[in-house]
């Protein structure tokens, strides 16, 4: 005669065949899976972004325009405005009489002080340089300029006071600044980087110059040691929307075009001098194969693909995508020696 078991205990022994199932899993098959991805890393081509913070400043050719007679005036530009040469920035409404005092205010004396000798100055209404209308100085105009660029220092820019002087009003005396227009032609940010962030930042390399106001694409000019630092001078002739008010700002310097195998780092080693990965192959044998990284961020790092060139000049044979590499190769190897 067939036992027919009550819905209740039925419903016990169905939930203690499912515990059993779920301490199964758990025990033996989750451990085999996690220690799968936890030891080996599967080679895939990809994009390894390269980006380093750095304190810029920016370089550029501008003239200051002054004031050549007392009175008021009225500005027929806004600024920001890209302008051509020969471009009527103002009007003088009224100008003062001959007697009048024409002592440059002292809000002003001090950036032209530092401006005495530069060449950039203009005392017409009209912009003598193409360039983007600024009514702010700085009083660097003369520190900063394109011919002065590999004299720049770190110590010649840490040195310097960057508070900026309002120049739009109503009404100037004769010498005092009036407007400045900056060069958008070819312009530079010269930074200071550490010896390991310059490896990335090559001379001609492609970059993205991310400002505070937005970004723009430049090109390194030149990498040059400097007291244990690199002194980084990066071109570009973008546009950029702060960029004639700006003297000074944060920047991160961005290289995006690192294309090729991604590896961690962890999974590299070196043996007997050689950099190089463990392959394991169809039978979960581990081999030893050869590798060139191309760039690094020190955690990840590109990888040449199939063969390249040694110091030697030989041809190596290399990994290729979907190779199957071991992190942590030395663990894994003397985990399984033992």
């Amino acid at each position: 005669m067939k036992t027919i078991l009550p819905k209740k205990t039925r419903r016990i022994v169905a939930c203690y065949l499912a515990a059993l199932i779920i301490l199964y899993v758990v025990i033996y098959v989750v451990p085999k899976v996690t220690d799968l991805f936890e030891t080996t890393q599967v080679l895939e081509n990809g994009t390894l972004i390269i980006s380093c913070e750095a304190e810029g400043y920016l370089v550029k050719d501008e003239s200051i325009n002054v004031a050549s007679k007392n009175g008021t005036i009225k500005y027929k530009v806004d600024e920001g405005t890209v302008i051509k040469k020969d471009t009527d920035v103002l009007d003088y409404k009224n100008v003062d009489p001959e007697d009048a005092d024409k002592t440059p205010r002292a809000k002003y004396e001090g950036v032209m002080e530092n401006l005495r000798g530069y060449k950039g100055i203009d005392t017409s209404t009209r912009s003598p340089i193409s360039g983007v209308l600024s009514f702010t100085m700085d009083g660097n105009e003369a520190y900063f300029t394109v011919k002065n660029l590999k004299k720049i220092t770190k110590d010649g820019v840490e040195g310097l006071s960057y508070g900026t002087t309002e120049l739009k009003r109503n009404d100037a005396r004769k010498g005092e600044p009036i407007f400045k227009v900056s060069s958008a032609h070819k312009w530079y940010v010269i930074c200071w980087i550490s010896e390991e962030d310059a490896k990335a930042f090559e001379k001609g390399t492609a970059v993205t110059l991310q400002l505070p106001e937005g970004e723009v694409n430049a090109r390194i000019e030149s990498v040059k040691e400097e007291n244990g630092e690199r002194r980084v001078i990066i071109y570009s002739n973008g546009y950029y929307k702060a960029f004639a008010q700006t003297r000074k700002a944060d920047v991160t310097i961005v290289k995006s075009n690192n294309t090729g195998l991604i590896c961690d780092n962890e999974c590299i080693i070196e043996v007997d001098g050689v950099e190089g990965v463990y392959v394991v192959d169809k039978n979960g044998d581990y081999k030893f194969k050869p590798v060139n990284v191309t760039v690094t961020d020190g955690k990840q790092s590109v990888l040449s693909e199939k063969t390249f060139t040694n110091e030697n000049y030989e041809l190596v044979e290399t990994v290729i995508v979907h190779d199957e590499v071991l992190r942590n190769p030395q663990k894994a190897l003397e985990k399984e020696e033992k």
